[in-house]
């Protein structure tokens, strides 16, 4: 049926064809020059062209005029372009983030406060420690694979026989020149193209590591004279302009990249659209509707010279149909087989076992090839997996092939949370980690702080089952410390008014269900240990401290799954966690139960609306004094910043929180947002008398929490501004900054 179609397709356009072969025939070059997200403006021009029946016979282009001339030449229309730059996919790869959606949470490292890692051991070096580029290539290359290896296969490798006969430039710093791509994998010819230095990692190719084309040639316009040498050229210039000292980062990087390039087209060969474009940046992608239109505007400006100077016409009729044939003919991207290379051969193994095909099935489509390339990356462990999708002419299927290049075995992690309230802490870990049939996560971790201090030794063996499972250790020493205060720039200063120590140890099995959650089954035991000032007020500091101790076992039962695209302060995503606990020793049993949602939906383009709750449920006891009651319930905790002091009004053995967070993002990476908190105990802790405790009455007592804030979301962290109100103890306001990421080590009763 297939074939039918083509045939179908390819006689029609033959005879269209065949009836405009006696018009006059201009051929008609394109030249698209290099720019970042300046260039979605040559969609808009390729759009005005065609609305008045321009034709376009060869394209030449750079960077990401080579991304928008490449995919034209394959057969995209202007609006299919604009909807893959507007895509959810798009904003991933084009920034290097993995989509959460896509990342197997099983496998998936554990979130701690850790910003930056580097290699340890004899193997490690500085330099293996410093990203190859800002953004991470992974999502990029399976996105490149799968958009352009169809096509590549369809053409034969000869980028003649696209749909529109095609060029693209990158650089060779090496040999000091550029070098013209006109064969070969087309993602990869592109993807050498736009690999701008710093910004994204250059790519090798037949052994030549080849860097952004816009360093030697940002508008290919020789490249075009002498490939294709049409009767007219039509030159779209979207570079910045010399606007004297420049203060941004990326517009720095780009005066030095991109140097002593000619812009010039000769009036004799054609038309030249110099775009200006200067109020956008190189990554402003999220502007690609502004981007566009601006494009499209200035090129229907200057319609009446372009149709002067092109007599030709191309109906839009005989175009869709040539299109259509073209793309009928092209293959379905399915593998028959998978080959790795790059690691050990047991690594190699094991990356390939995770691509098999279903048992039901001999091949796998992109998919599945997706989910399996995603899981491989989830764990943290790979530095780079390169797939390419190579094809056979006599199956009519593809051999997927991945390089891998496996991070050390041996690797550090330095980050932590500045504050300028009372719980700034530093964060630093070792870790060791196989990739196997039999994985192993192993490592201990430390968090230095004024309020928090910690540390935590762990391991992890991933088990070689249908089932994707585990099982691990965990074993925690905590002291947290709470002050009076916790205003602004705080100085502690003793004596402390309540300290919390945390010994415990448990042992668990987890499994995947899914994709996206994760269950863990287990037991431990813990010893935790308060210390205090009676009735928890620093008029009473003669009388001493009071000491309490619990010693309990465990055991445990916990669903967890999250897409947030941040820890602390998301703007989309969910997570999930449902919890049921068992505790005994000390005289004490009880049974607890926790369910805690966050779900933050897009709403445009701009909004996202925050949901998030938490309900706590306990059979537990009172225990013999307030203090040592309230010191050892469960704390609500909806910000970082209210984590700051110690609040006994805000802490029960059972309760129900809820909190609605309007989110503004203003970018990418640039959020607002304004949240409420309600707080509600099952019922409340009291004091009755002389440090004695008791419950009141069922659901009294609400208190409310509200948290404005401005947050950067950088890479590694998260840089915040807030002001927070609580209304205890009695109304009270709060403001501060923050930077970094805000997690803190296990808790035993959580």
């Amino acid at each position: 049926m297939r074939r039918f179609t083509t045939l179908i397709f390819t006689v029609f356009a033959v005879v269209f064809t065949a009836i405009h072969a006696q018009e006059p025939r201009q051929s008609v070059g394109l030249v698209l020059s290099g720019g970042g997200a300046k260039g979605i403006a040559h969609i808009g021009v390729i759009q005005a062209l065609e609305d008045n029946d321009i034709p376009i016979d060869y394209i030449t282009g750079t960077s990401m005029g080579s991304i928008v001339g490449g995919l034209y030449s394959m057969g995209y229309t202007p609006a299919e372009m604009l909807d893959l730059i507007l895509s959810r996919g798009f904003s991933y790869w084009s920034t290097g983030k993995i989509d959460p959606n896509l990342t197997y949470y099983f496998n998936r490292e554990a979130e701690s406060p850790s910003m930056f890692s580097f290699p340890l051991g004899k193997k490690s070096a500085a330099a293996d420690s410093v990203p190859a580029s800002v953004i991470s290539p992974q999502p990029m290359s399976f996105a490149f694979m799968d958009l352009f290896s169809a096509y590549t296969a369809q053409c034969g490798g000869d980028f003649d026989r696209l749909f529109v006969p095609f060029r693209c430039v990158a650089s060779d710093p090496a040999a000091k020149r550029k070098h013209v791509f006109g064969s070969g994998q087309l993602g990869d010819a592109i993807r050498a193209s736009m690999s701008f230095p710093v910004v994204f990692q250059p790519i090798s190719i037949d052994g030549v590591l080849y860097y952004d084309g816009g360093i030697y040639d940002n508008f290919p316009v020789d490249v075009m004279r002498d490939t294709f040498a049409p009767s007219i050229m039509i030159g779209v210039d979207v570079s910045t302009e010399d606007l004297g000292p420049q203060t941004t980062l990326m517009d720095q990087i780009e005066n030095l990249v991109i140097q002593n390039n000619d812009y010039e087209l000769p009036a004799d060969e054609g038309i030249k659209l110099k775009i200006d474009l200067n109020e956008f940046s190189l990554l402003d992608f999220p502007a690609a509707r502004r981007i566009y239109q601006v494009g499209y505007d200035h090129a229907m400006s200057m319609m009446d010279s372009i149709r002067g100077r092109v007599v030709s016409r191309t109906p839009k009729s005989t175009r869709n149909l040539e299109r259509a044939a073209f793309k009928s003919a092209t293959p379905y991207l399915r593998f028959d087989k998978v080959e790795v290379s790059g690691a050990s051969p047991r690594q190699n193994e094991y990356i390939k076992y995770l691509f098999r095909p279903r048992s039901d099935e001999d091949t796998i489509g992109i998919p599945r090839a997706r989910e399996a390339f995603y899981r491989a990356i989830s764990s943290g462990k790979l530095q780079d997996l390169y797939p390419q999708a190579i094809y056979n002419d006599s199956t009519g299927l593809f051999t997927l092939t991945l390089k891998a290049a496996v991070k050390n075995r041996f690797r550090g992690s330095l980050g932590g949370y500045i504050s300028s309230s009372t719980s700034s802490f530093l964060y630093i870990s070792a870790d060791y980690s196989t990739l196997s049939f039999r994985s192993l996560n192993a490592g201990i971790s430390a968090w230095i702080g004024q309020t928090n201090m910690a540390g935590m030794v762990n391991g992890r063996i991933y088990l070689h089952t249908p089932l994707s499972s585990a099982i691990g250790v965990q074993a925690v020493v905590s002291r947290e410390r709470f002050y009076e205060t916790d205003h602004m720039f705080f100085e502690a200063s003793e004596p402390t008014f309540i300290i919390n120590h945390e010994y415990f140890g448990r042992a668990f099995w987890s499994f995947a269900t899914g994709r996206l959650g994760m269950v863990e089954i287990g037991a431990g035991y813990g010893a935790l240990r308060s210390s205090y000032y009676r009735n928890n007020r620093l008029d009473s500091y003669e009388q001493g401290r009071i000491r309490s101790e619990l010693k309990l076992g465990q055991a445990f039962a916990r669903y967890t799954s999250s897409t947030l695209d941040a820890p602390n302060f998301p703007t989309s995503g969910h997570s999930y966690m449902a919890a049921a606990m068992g505790m005994i020793g000390s005289g004490q049993k009880w049974v607890q139960g926790e369910i805690k949602t966050r779900n933050y939906p897009t709403l445009g383009n701009h909004f996202a609306l925050g949901i998030e709750t938490d309900i706590m449920l306990s059979t537990r006891k009172l225990m013999d004094t307030y203090s040592a009651s309230i010191t050892t319930a469960p704390a609500f905790i909806p910000t970082p910043a209210a984590n700051n002091a110690f609040h006994p009004a805000l802490r029960a053995n059972s309760f129900l929180s809820a909190g609605l967070i309007p989110v503004y993002k203003l970018n990418a990476n640039l959020s607002a947002r304004v949240g409420g908190y309600a707080f509600v105990p099952l019922r409340k802790i009291e004091e009755v008398g002389n440090d004695t405790p008791r419950y009141g009455r069922w659901f009294s007592n609400p208190e409310f929490f509200g948290e404005a804030d401005i947050t950067y979301n950088f890479p590694f962290a998260s840089l915040t501004g807030y002001l927070n109100y609580t209304t205890v103890p009695g109304a009270k306001w709060g403001v501060g900054l923050s930077f970094g990421i805000y997690i803190l080590p296990p808790k035993f009763l959580r």
